[in-house]
């Protein structure tokens, strides 16, 4: 188990040691996920948060068992997932997509959809399996009858329900949401983050939720991970990130989060230009050219992730151990 993990959760259910994948990309290494190492114990839940293309994604389908890392370790209980998962390890982690239009298929049934699904696995079969498929609609909060339509019959929030019903049919320990409330109605995405505290509670699986969603992630996550440019660049419990945020790059995320007009809220400087090329990457902290903060140190050396004085949540910038107060919570 890395330092990381060991910091974070010594009980923990899943491990991520040191996973890095590349890609080629015109003729140049593109480095998706970065040395990145996370752990997500029994029952808790995992936000991971970021600007679009930072690798959160590719490393939820890491998770997922969907890609192959080029180096490092995935564990779930302290047994290292195989490099091509066998039926029982694609079971224990599932993931939910973030498009509930397109990720359930419109020619078959909610019930034939769940019931394929529990013969492939083997875990019920006829009566059985039916009582199973009404299980699984009381656990997300959809009527029985619900089992009889198409995907097309349902709305938005609906669909998601049916996705998520659909991820449980398996009994995963590992739930990995990506973006669940993205594209649903404000009105709705409250709802559907009630139904994943509840499941929780009830059945102890783990969470893995990845958004751009702050204040979604606030609410749901007991510890959240920022990352940048393929990198974890902070990581802490719930209270720690949002109320103490040690790396520039958080500040800058939480102070940019919409507020109210008239809430109390500190203006940091804004961030200068885009994020850098994954294929060209700045030397010392990839961080470093948007840094309102940054001094020479931080274009020659990369800063470990480690831990902040005053808090218990770790950081990999040349500063961690300076607060800056009152930056708003989302």
């Amino acid at each position: 188990m890395s330092a990381v993990a060991r910091a974070l959760a010594p009980t923990g259910l899943l491990e991520v040691e040191d996973v890095t994948v590349a890609f080629s990309a015109h003729g140049a290494r593109l480095v998706a996920v970065d040395s990145v190492s996370l752990s997500l114990p029994p029952g808790d839940a995992l936000g991971l948060v970021g600007e679009s293309g930072c690798g959160k994604t590719t490393l939820a389908r890491c998770i997922t068992g969907l890609l192959t890392p080029d180096t490092g370790r995935i564990t779930l209980d302290g047994t290292e997932f195989s490099r091509r998962r066998t039926r029982a390890e694609h079971r224990a982690v599932q993931i939910v997509f973030q498009d509930p239009y397109s990720s359930l298929n419109p020619r078959l049934t909610i019930r034939s959809m769940l019931a394929e699904l529990l013969s492939v696995h083997a875990l019920a079969r006829g009566s059985a399996a039916e009582e199973r498929c009404r299980e699984l609609m009381a656990l997300v909060g959809l009527p029985a009858s619900a089992l009889d339509a198409y995907p097309v019959a349902f709305s938005g929030g609906q669909r998601q329900r049916l996705a998520i019903a659909r991820a449980l049919a398996v009994e995963p320990r590992i739930l990995v949401v990506d973006e669940p409330t993205s594209a649903l109605d404000v009105s709705v995405q409250a709802t559907i983050l009630s139904l994943f505290e509840n499941l929780r509670s009830r059945l102890g699986i783990g969470v893995l939720m990845i958004s751009h969603n702050l204040a979604a992630v606030r609410h749901l996550c007991d510890r959240v991970a920022v990352m940048y440019l393929g990198r974890i660049v902070e990581i802490g419990s719930r209270e720690e990130v949002f109320g103490d945020a040690r790396h520039p790059y958080t500040q800058a995320l939480l102070a940019a989060a919409p507020r109210i007009r008239g809430e109390a809220g500190v203006d940091l400087p804004h961030l200068r230009g885009e994020p850098p090329s994954a294929t060209d990457r700045p030397s010392g902290c990839p961080f470093h050219p948007r840094c309102p903060r940054a001094e020479d140190i931080c274009a020659v050396e990369l800063p470990e992730l480690e831990p902040a004085v005053g808090t218990g949540g770790l950081a990999a910038c040349h500063f961690r151990d300076e607060r800056r107060v009152g930056v708003r919570v989302p």
